[in-house]
């Protein structure tokens, strides 16, 4: 199969493999075993058929409750679903009309680095899944958009990999450019009910789109605050982190 990274797909517009960034150790991360990508709930049988093809056995849903409700992932025999929401704190909010939408801004509204951090046994157990599927194939993870919530474990990957930050903003950075037909079309006509609840119409556009500096505050924090240690804390230990960045990666 060849190596691309984007995926083309009918029923997703940012399915992205997260292979071919080097390391600072002289690796690269490698093709076809881990992917990103925003919702997967309305793929078409030929896309699970290519999906199934280049190996897929897991599906990480990272959406709140009421997004997996009102939008159900339901993957084909063989391909594992696991649900990890990184935005507890919604998953008490019943669906209801425009609660969908309501609930993919929140999440664009929020801080990458307080998403993160009030998050840390859930981005831990995000990765034991990641480092506990493998084995088995490749390993898919996602969000509503695959930007933010999927940008930020994206991001923590790479960085346990090693790979340099302008690799990790440029992946950050594409996603606007993929969503353009897909998420960000559909979220530019949401209903005024939801379009009311934001304070200033230029907080929308800015959602919308990858912007390096989002991403940049990010990774500076994990610097700051020593995100491995922080990790291990949270029970994933700094063994386990070597050993999914060896799973991740292999020699250029």
């Amino acid at each position: 199969m060849p190596n691309l990274k984007r995926i083309p797909l009918q029923g997703a517009h940012n399915f992205r493999d997260l292979g071919g960034y080097p390391t600072a150790d002289g690796r690269c991360t490698r093709w076809g075993l881990l992917y990103r990508s925003d919702a997967l709930c309305a793929l078409s049988r030929a896309d699970w058929a290519l999906l199934l093809h280049r190996g897929l056995k897991t599906v990480i849903d990272l959406r709140s409750l009421p997004e997996t409700q009102s939008a159900p992932l339901s993957p084909p025999e063989g391909v594992l679903a696991l649900h990890f929401p990184l935005m507890r704190e919604l998953d008490g909010v019943l669906p209801g009309p425009g609660t969908g939408e309501k609930r993919m801004l929140d999440s664009m509204l929020l801080d990458y680095g307080k998403m993160l951090f009030d998050s840390l046994p859930c981005c831990a157990e995000v990765l034991r899944a990641i480092a506990g599927r493998l084995d088995a194939g490749s390993v898919a993870f996602m969000c509503s958009a695959g930007k933010d919530r999927t940008g930020i474990i994206a991001a923590v990957l790479l960085y346990l990999c090693g790979v340099p930050r302008e690799d990790i903003v440029a992946d950050y950075m594409v996603s606007s450019t993929y969503n353009a037909d897909g998420f960000n079309q559909k979220l530019s006509s949401i209903p005024q009910s939801i379009r009311a609840l934001i304070p200033d119409p230029a907080i929308l556009q800015s959602c919308l789109a990858s912007q390096p500096e989002t991403i940049l505050k990010l990774l500076g924090e994990l610097d700051q605050r020593d995100f491995r240690t922080l990790l291990e804390g949270a029970g994933f230990s700094l063994e386990q982190q070597e050993l999914l960045k060896t799973a991740l990666t292999e020699p250029i």
